[in-house]
């Protein structure tokens, strides 16, 4: 493990003090990698420091540049399958913002927060119940993480508000020399309206702090829906795996028109399965669980091959409406099943279906389990998402699941695909698990990956966020004249980050003096 020097050490701990830092070995093994592609080490940090306010961070990144020292930024380092707390440089030190965690403002008028980066989805949950907003924030799987760190990653959540970083408006950054920023109509002195309208003047630059490692936001805007009057949730199952193409393009329509204003997901059984914990109970034994398996879970669970799940949303009328012409367009496809539950706007959690809270707002942590799948509960089970980007067609999806699931299956692991539906894109976000304590497992499935990648890029197919061990390759594959955004993106690393201490190869994206 690569460690900071001692000098260095005294300094941040002069800055926050002695409690705010960890150096030694064994306080920095809660933040390696906790599912690696290998060796720990790999992506080790030299230290770890917890700023509690946006005048610490100034210093701490004032002093980074001083010793040349690279930083690491997390919110909450609950990203878990994409790295967690690990820096993808080793001994850089890990600037985690958990101490940063109040929510500083709700507007329930303008249906807006503003929060820190270590305000959780819990959290702002809480605080909206506990304040009597008629409001909800739009929330992941995993409740655990951090609102802010879940949209600069462009996480994606389950109501109207599910693309999470289009939600975001107006920033406070600290800049890689200690300077603040703050964007949109924030940049104005006591503007009026620095969360409500997302551009400002002149050219629009919150985008290109997202994914990136340009500056640190230690404050943000978050756009929340106002409350409904009623929602539905709405539970379509199909029985074949051949069923994806018509289910994918009987949704497109209604997602062009509006009657589902939600992002969709579309889940198989083998991944219901998996999210309920080990596989054991299904199948005990080697290599890819056969299709007999996945009958059984099937039968069993009552779900269907692929099931696509949404909310409806607005005054009962609507949500009645829309149901009646969700009913229509899927009531077409052979055996499916359709099944519409619904809600008053106003409704408490325990009164929400489990599995129907992420499209109120309700955060929880459904996927805690994920990881277990092929190690059981001994505490060795790893995970990661493939995720690359294609069209809404049903045609697109069949070929990728396809062609993934041949690869995914010849290196002896179990396909669990999954469909995040926007307007008029999705992610396939295929879950990949492995026992992180088989090394011919972490082999297989570090090589898998790789080829994932290149495999999908031939189809004009890239990733929209991955796992620190691919940013470089996944990067690799924007390769669009002599890759062109990426030099864009370093000439700004270059004027912004001179010494290049931010994060560096986040995305891709490298300092001058690391290329």
């Amino acid at each position: 493990m690569t460690l900071i020097a001692d000098d260095a050490v005294a300094r941040f701990e002069a800055l926050l003090g002695a409690d705010a830092v960890r150096a030694d070995p064994e306080q920095l093994q809660e933040f390696l990698d906790p599912y690696p592609f290998g060796d720990p080490a790999e992506f080790a940090p030299g230290a770890v420091v917890s700023p509690s306010s946006v005048e610490e961070v100034q210093a701490v990144v004032r002093v980074a540049n001083e010793l040349q020292v690279p930083l690491w930024t997390v919110s909450r380092g609950k990203n878990n399958a994409y790295g967690g707390f690990a820096p993808r440089v080793a001994g850089s030190v890990v600037v985690e913002l958990t101490r940063m965690d109040r929510v500083l403002e709700v507007n329930e008028e303008s249906a807006y927060a503003v929060v820190e980066p270590g305000v959780r989805f819990f959290d702002l949950y809480e605080h909206l119940k506990s304040g009597g907003y008629r409001l909800w924030a739009s929330v992941p799987e995993l409740g655990w993480g951090s609102v802010i760190g879940n949209g600069l990653d462009r996480g994606l959540g389950y109501t109207p508000y599910g693309e999470h970083g289009t939600k975001h408006c107006g920033y406070e950054i600290v800049l890689a020399d200690g300077s603040l920023l703050r964007t949109g109509m924030g940049a104005m002195e006591n503007s009026a309206s620095w969360h409500l309208y997302q551009p400002g003047y002149g050219p629009s630059v919150d985008g290109i702090f997202q994914q990136s490692n340009l500056g640190i936001v230690v404050k943000a805007g978050v756009w929340l829906m106002p409350e409904p009057e009623t929602f539905m949730a709405v539970d379509i199952g199909v029985p074949e795996f051949d069923d994806l193409e018509a289910l994918i393009d009987c949704l497109r329509p209604l997602r062009l028109d509006g009657t589902i204003r939600s992002p969709a997901m579309i889940g198989e059984a083998l991944g219901a399965a998996a999210h309920m914990g080990p596989r054991d109970p299904w199948y005990d034994g080697d290599g890819v669980a056969p299709e007999s398996v996945v009958q059984k879970i099937m039968s069993e669970l009552g779900i269907g091959r692929w099931t696509l799940f949404f909310g409806l949303y607005g005054p009962e009328a609507r949500v009645q409406a829309d149901f009646e012409h969700v009913q229509k367009a899927f009531g077409r496809i052979p055996g499916v099943d359709i099944k519409g539950t619904q809600y008053p706007g106003n409704v408490t959690e325990e009164d929400v279906h489990p599995f129907h809270r992420t499209r109120a707002g309700i955060p929880g942590m459904h996927a805690e389990h994920l990881h277990e799948w092929r190690a059981g509960t001994r505490g060795t089970g790893s995970h990661t998402g493939f995720s690359p980007v294609l069209p809404l067609r049903g045609a697109d999806a069949m070929r990728a699941s396809a062609k993934i699931r041949r690869r995914v299956e010849e290196y002896g692991f179990d396909y669990m695909g999954a469909w995040h539906a926007g307007e008029r894109y999705m992610n396939h976000v295929v879950e990949l698990i492995w026992d992180g304590a088989d090394p011919d497992q972490v082999r297989r499935i570090r090589e898998l990956f790789g080829l994932l990648i290149t495999d999908a890029a031939a189809d004009g197919h890239g990733e929209y966020r991955t796992h620190i061990a691919f940013m470089d390759h996944v990067a690799d594959q924007f390769g669009f004249n002599n890759h062109a955004l990426r030099r864009f993106n370093e000439t700004i690393k270059d004027a912004v980050d001179p010494n290049g201490i931010l994060s560096p190869g986040k995305s891709g994206i490298w300092p001058k003096r690391m290329r």
